[in-house]
């Protein structure tokens, strides 16, 4: 599977969460990337469960992360909203569905680097610059 409209903002949301001090509510979460709270919440509640991130109910609740941002993997935080990352469905059954398919070994060794890229990157090397740095040019 592709990067998703969820993985990114899985990643825009642990970015941020990386320089709060405190809490942060799914509704202030969901502000400052323009989206939902209901949106913010489901994906919330999946890196919960996958321990990248801890919630509170009540007053001062909210959400932050569980680990510190260089103890958390880009491909964690892919695999527990989605899923692992494929380039190709092919890659994700392990076979191509042609008997013979020339495109096959490269896309098997452009996903070994993209997994091998994926389990180095961390929270932390996205968060050392301006979070809305480059958006703000309005390049997407």
């Amino acid at each position: 599977m592709l990067i998703t409209k969820r993985n990114e903002y899985a990643l825009q949301m642990a970015a941020i969460l990386a320089r709060e001090k405190g809490m942060l509510s799914a509704s202030s979460l969901a502000g400052l990337l323009r989206t939902s709270p209901a949106f913010i919440s489901k994906i919330a509640q999946q890196l919960v469960r996958a321990g990248i991130m801890r919630s509170r109910r009540g007053k001062g609740g909210g959400l932050r992360l569980a680990r510190r941002p260089y103890e958390i993997l880009v491909r964690d935080i892919f695999q527990a909203v989605d899923g692992p990352l494929y380039l190709s469905a092919c890659l994700q059954k392990g076979r191509c569905r042609h008997l013979r398919c020339p495109l096959y070994p490269v896309l098997r060794d452009l996903q070994a680097e993209l997994d091998r890229r994926l389990g180095r990157a961390k929270l932390s090397d996205l968060t050392r610059r301006s979070f809305h740095e480059e958006n703000d040019s309005g390049d997407r």
